[in-house]
């Protein structure tokens, strides 16, 4: 790839002079690229720029690692993430160690991550364009504190009939995330495999599962329900209308320079 340019996306409120953000550009800018630096909040008025980027400096937590994975994964944009907040699992290193973490990627001493990504389809009143119906977490369709009805179909067969607060379609990078909370099970990050979790359902019957990720998950709402991707808000959809939720073509890439143990961070956690 010849670009030499690369996004650095700051989250401000993490790094509200940019004092961290200009440190990561001087950088880069000394090592022969050409740094643009964004704030989080910028990321969907330019976006539709980041197939130029060699790849994206995300300086910030998972929620940052997150906003910005619905972009680049359109563009094939790898990211590696410096953590300026507590413990993540999508971010590779502190902020003490994130300039060492640039030099071994410029020096090609790094690994990949691929992990899947949902793309969720439901009708609206506004156009909801492709990065904000991507999911690299979950797909929520829900609200909060409601008890409704749903239908969930599995490749166009229904599965059940849930009465719950909501249902959650994750991936295994957000099984331990909202889905773990509602008491969903814990997926190895690499794995090719979708969570399907009912929040605070009725019946103690009702049980998550999990599906493949060639399968297609039809989610029918009786009553007027609002469709959240990644904790954002995307839509509402009225009653008896469906939300089609289905593997994505794009995928996020993550770069590592440290190995990761999956395990060890969910005891750091307290989630093991």
């Amino acid at each position: 790839m010849t670009s030499r340019v690369v996004k650095i996306v700051v989250n401000d409120e993490k790094d509200p002079h940019f004092e961290y953000a200009n440190k990561v550009r001087d950088f880069l800018r000394k090592n022969g690229y050409e740094p643009e630096v964004l704030k989080n909040s910028e990321i969907a008025d330019v976006g539709e720029n980041f197939g130029e980027a060699l790849f994206c400096a995300v300086l910030g937590g998972d929620g940052t690692v997150l906003r910005v994975a619905h972009y680049a994964a359109i563009h094939d944009v790898p990211m590696v993430g410096i953590n300026l907040g507590n413990l993540g699992f999508l971010t590779d290193v502190d902020k003490e160690h994130g300039l060492a973490a640039l030099e071994k990627i410029i020096a090609g001493n790094y690994s990949s991550e691929k992990r899947i990504m949902l793309e969720a389809e439901f009708g609206t009143s506004k156009i909801v364009l492709l990065p904000e119906r991507l999911a690299l977490n979950e797909v929520h369709i829900g609200i909060m504190g409601n008890l409704l009805d749903y239908s969930v179909y599995v490749n166009e067969q229904r599965i059940a009939s849930i009465r719950a607060d909501g249902i959650i379609i994750s991936t295994p990078t957000g099984s331990t995330a909202y889905n773990l909370s509602a008491g969903g099970p814990i997926l190895m990050p690499g794995g090719q495999m979708v969570a399907v979790t009912p929040v605070c359902p009725h019946s103690l019957s009702a049980r998550p599962w999990v599906i493949g990720t060639s399968d297609t998950v039809r989610v029918v709402a009786k009553q007027s329900s609002q469709v959240f991707i990644d904790g954002d808000l995307r839509g509402k959809i009225p009653p008896g209308e469906s939300v089609l939720i289905k593997n994505s073509p794009h995928h996020a890439t993550i770069m590592r320079t440290t190995h990761v143990n999956v395990y060890a961070t969910l005891r750091k956690k307290k989630l093991l």
